[in-house]
């Protein structure tokens, strides 16, 4: 039986253990949109795939459909994201709020420039829009208001705390 092998981009978002060798990685892809995706063996020393899956990287990913989980099979490293709080947030608030494998190009380039620039409120916001929780005349609010509309946002996707 043979696979179809799916090559992505995407972002590797988080990262969590499975059994004693292996690792489930959520990963934001532009083309599958948010998948959750096993590598086998990633926790060995001799895994070729142990220095390239790390969270917060950008990176082109190989994968294979499987029952549960997609499998990555291989992964070429396009960049290392510096790992600045203002960053790390909005990163974690995007796994928490997208469900489900569904194609959003538009979400992950926004993603891909709110790595680079803006600030926290401005990530916050593109990601807010982009998954339908923000208008796009908010996009353009002072701070304050802003903010105001961010929290809004959450209050409507049932994530607030």
């Amino acid at each position: 039986m043979s696979y179809h092998i799916y090559t992505t981009r995407g972002l590797i978002l988080s990262e969590r253990p499975l059994r004693e060798a292996d690792r489930v990685y959520s990963i934001l892809t532009r083309d599958l949109g948010l998948i959750r995706a096993t590598a086998l063996g990633v926790r060995k020393e001799s895994s070729k795939l142990r220095g390239l899956l790390e969270p917060i990287t950008l990176a082109s990913v190989s994968l294979v459909r499987g029952k549960e989980y997609w499998r990555i099979t291989s992964v070429e490293l396009i960049e290392r994201v510096v790992a600045k709080p203002e960053i790390l947030r909005p990163l974690a608030l995007l796994d928490k709020l997208v469900q489900g494998e569904a194609h959003h190009a538009e979400l992950f380039d926004a993603v891909q420039i709110g790595l680079r620039q803006g600030s926290e409120e401005q990530f916050v916001a593109q990601i807010l829009f982009h998954l339908g929780y923000l208008r796009e005349e908010d996009l353009n609010l002072e701070k304050k208001d802003l903010v105001q509309a961010i929290n809004s946002g959450l209050e409507a996707s049932h994530l607030s705390a």
